[in-house]
């Protein structure tokens, strides 16, 4: 993963939102109850009428199975079609079946089917009584289609896209291309290749996400949850709903693998599993190798010095309840680690048959699949990867901090976000001096602020953006690349860092170099119109007629 945090998806703990209107009445916002069984389980990809309730039933009761435990076991797994074709006869058979209508209902939610599966979740509701748990998996459907019904659909080859053509119709190509390359190559690296087109939604707000996700506010600013996996389906926030955005197209990639993750082994893998090989291979798809970013190796360095590794165990049901956003971003970068460890020794063949024994294994986790492909018990394992940490020799990266996400308040966000990252009172107000001057034109004088701010605070992101742009409207070139540099060591997700970049190799004819920090920019805030206006000057010289009118378009688009 990266300084910024773009993933908590799975095992998250949910408090139900009241529903968006929808056409014709509905369940109300007086139904609006906690229902901790039902979502929880969900978010456990368990069927939560049939599963969690006889978990949580007497001994007595747990005697006699339900009849449809093989249905709900296939949904368990997440084969939705498997279980919506066994469910059809049944429900001609026993349309007043409670426990069937409430099993179907989650079938029809987990294949995309909302509108099926809000009558149904109504007709459980009127056999069951006061339900709660029905009554808050009700509530989720509704809330579900309410925000859904106006968004447009785009097929791929694939993939289908739920979005709202308004607000990010100009994502939709860079998306499609995104999750193509990705199924491509991790099809041909785990031999996973969906026989169904995968679902993806695309939420245009906070607003959206919360009521479809039943995620809450702290998690994306605290855990930096913005995508996720479930419900058998990939969901995102749109980059425009953040300060700066983030790693948006990095991030859909990663819950595809989540996706794979859940196919391959049945539902049965750790959480620790599922976040570090989700984050091992999100950079597949640019053809970027896997690395650990320089907080990453930081956070690591720090903890083997500690001797306060975060346990697997610790990491279930999900990162989300770790205490602080450096918890989290050490607990990925462990995982992570854990999955190069069985790459390094069993290539990516072993970590496909570790994911293998985990679908036929007797229990959940990866105790039994690893012991059958590397020899060792869980223990020795946990050891061995403990030594190759070690190996490493990792060291702290100086100035490095882990970044928190910001969701948007307001149309001047993003200055004050900025302001406030620069810790010292003195640097600010030298900092803002010198954008009071810059505005003025006069760019030596705002230039020579932005230095004394860094004399204050030699690690700020923030000014030494301001500083490069003043220089490259100077045409100091070098001095600004220098800046730049710094920039990107400290913060490589920043993405102002990479438009300056950009207008820099743009000047110098670099077109190569100005392409990928351009398309870098675009990967974390697509909305930046003069991003798309330079990638256009870019494909132009290169020949690329076609992508270069694009980006022009998208340039108007966002003007006005």
């Amino acid at each position: 993963m990266r300084i910024i945090l773009t993933k908590i998806r799975t095992n998250t703990k949910a408090t139900p939102h009241p529903p968006l209107p929808l056409k014709g009445g509905g369940l109300g916002r007086g139904c609006c109850v906690t229902a901790l069984i039902v979502l929880l389980s969900l978010f456990l990809g368990a069927v939560p009428s049939l599963a969690a309730e006889q978990e949580a039933a007497p001994p007595a009761q747990q005697a006699v199975p339900s009849p449809f435990q093989p249905i709900a076991e296939k949904l368990e797994r997440w084969d939705a079609e498997g279980a919506w074709a066994d469910l059809v006869a049944l429900l001609v058979k026993e349309p007043k079946n409670m426990e069937l209508l409430q099993l179907a209902s989650e079938t029809a939610f987990f294949r995309g089917d909302y509108e099926e599966a809000l009558k149904l979740a109504k007709s459980a509701l009127e056999l069951g009584g006061d339900d709660q748990g029905r009554k808050g998996f009700a509530l989720l459907v509704e809330s579900t289609l309410g925000v859904l019904k106006p968004y447009k659909r785009h097929e791929t080859a694939h993939f289908v896209i739920s979005f709202d053509e308004k607000q990010d119709g100009i994502l939709v190509d860079y998306l499609t291309d995104t999750l193509e390359k990705t199924y491509q190559l991790i099809g041909e690296r785990y031999g996973f290749r969906p026989g169904e087109k995968v679902r993806v939604e695309l939420f245009a707000d906070t607003k959206a996400f919360y009521y479809t996700s039943t995620l809450s506010a702290r998690d994306i600013e605290v855990t930096g949850a913005v995508g996720l996996c479930k419900f058998n389906k990939l969901m995102f926030l749109s980059p425009r709903a953040l300060v700066h955005g983030y790693r948006w197209l990095d991030s859909i990639s990663h819950e595809y693998m989540h996706y794979m993750i859940t196919k391959l082994t049945a539902n049965k893998a750790p959480i620790w599993f599922h976040e570090g090989l989700a984050e091992h291979e999100e950079t597949l798809w640019r053809g970027e190798p896997p690395q650990l970013s320089p907080v990453h190796q930081t956070l690591l360095a720090r903890a083997l010095a500690d001797g306060r590794l975060i346990s697997f165990e610790r990491m279930d049901p999900g990162l989300v309840k770790l205490d602080t956003p450096e918890d989290v971003q050490l607990a990925y970068a462990e995982a992570e680690s854990a999955i190069a460890f069985i790459i390094e020794k069993k290539g990516h063949a072993g970590l496909q048959e570790v994911m293998k024994q985990m679908a036929v294994s007797g229990e959940k986790g990866t105790g039994e699949a690893i012991k059958a492909v590397t020899g060792w018990n869980f223990d020795e394992f946990e050891g061995k990867w403990k030594e190759f940490l070690a190996s490493k020799g990792f060291k702290e990266v100086e100035g490095v901090a882990v970044h928190r996400y910001k969701l948007k308040e307001g149309l001047a966000d993003d200055d004050r976000m900025e302001m406030r990252e620069i810790k010292s009172m003195v640097a600010r107000n030298r900092a803002h001096l010198g954008d009071l001057l810059q505005e003025k034109g006069r760019l030596e004088a705002a230039v020579l602020e932005y230095r004394r701010a860094l004399a204050d605070t030699r690690d700020s992101v923030p000014v030494l953006n301001r500083l490069s742009e003043a220089l490259i409207k100077l045409d100091k070139l070098d001095d600004a690349l220098e800046q730049l540099s710094r920039a990107k060591k400290l913060a490589p997700d920043h993405p102002n860092t990479y438009a300056s970049l950009g207008k820099i190799y743009l000047k110098r004819k670099d077109v190569k170099k100005a392409q990928e920090a351009l398309e870098n920019a675009i990967q974390i805030n697509p909305f930046n119109p003069d991003i798309h206006e330079d990638l256009a000057a870019v494909y132009e010289m290169l020949g690329r007629s076609e992508s270069a009118l694009k980006e022009r378009e998208i340039f108007n688009k966002l003007n006005r």
